[in-house]
C-alpha cells in the first residue's frame, strides 16, 4: 500500500494531483497535470479558442489510449458557464478525433445539487459524452 499526501494552492490543484496519482498507479504513461510535481498538459488548439485540460495521460494498453481530464465548477478552475462550455466542446471533439477518453472531475455538491447530476445534465444539453465523471 502506498500513501500519497496531496497539497495544492486550490481545490483544482488538489484534485488534479489526486487524479494524476490515480492514473499513475493505474499504469498510465506520460501523466501531465496542473499540479505540483507534474509537467503541465499541452494546450489543445481549437477553431475558436485554445484550452489546456487539467490532466492528460496515456493508458498502458495496445493503443496507448489518450485520456483528457478536466475539472468543472471547482475552485481554481473554470466556473464561468461560457468558459466551461467552450472547454467541454473542445475536449469532447479532441477525444473523438483520437478515439480517446474524456474524464470530468466535479465537486460532490454544487449549490445544493449533486455535482455528477449537474455535469450529466450539462453534457446532455450540449449533446456531449464523457467516459467517466468523478464526483470528489
Amino acid at each position: 500500500m502506498e500513501t500519497v499526501i496531496i497539497h495544492g494552492q486550490n481545490r483544482k490543484e488538489e484534485l488534479c494531483a489526486l487524479m494524476a496519482e490515480f492514473f499513475r498507479l493505474e499504469g498510465c504513461n506520460d501523466v501531465r497535470a496542473e499540479a505540483p510535481g507534474f509537467l503541465p498538459p499541452e494546450k489543445i488548439v481549437g477553431s475558436i479558442k485554445d484550452h489546456s485540460p487539467a490532466l492528460t495521460c496515456r493508458r498502458n494498453d495496445a493503443r496507448g489510449t489518450a485520456v483528457i481530464m478536466d475539472t468543472l465548477l471547482v475552485e481554481g478552475g473554470a466556473v464561468d458557464l461560457a468558459e466551461v462550455v467552450s472547454r467541454l466542446q473542445l475536449f469532447s471533439s479532441a477525444v473523438q478525433a483520437i478515439n480517446g477518453e474524456l474524464h470530468l472531475v466535479v465537486p460532490e455538491r454544487v449549490g445544493g445539487c449533486e455535482g455528477e447530476e449537474l455535469a450529466r445534465a450539462l453534457l446532455k444539453r450540449l449533446g456531449l459524452k464523457a467516459n467517466r465523471i468523478w464526483a470528489l
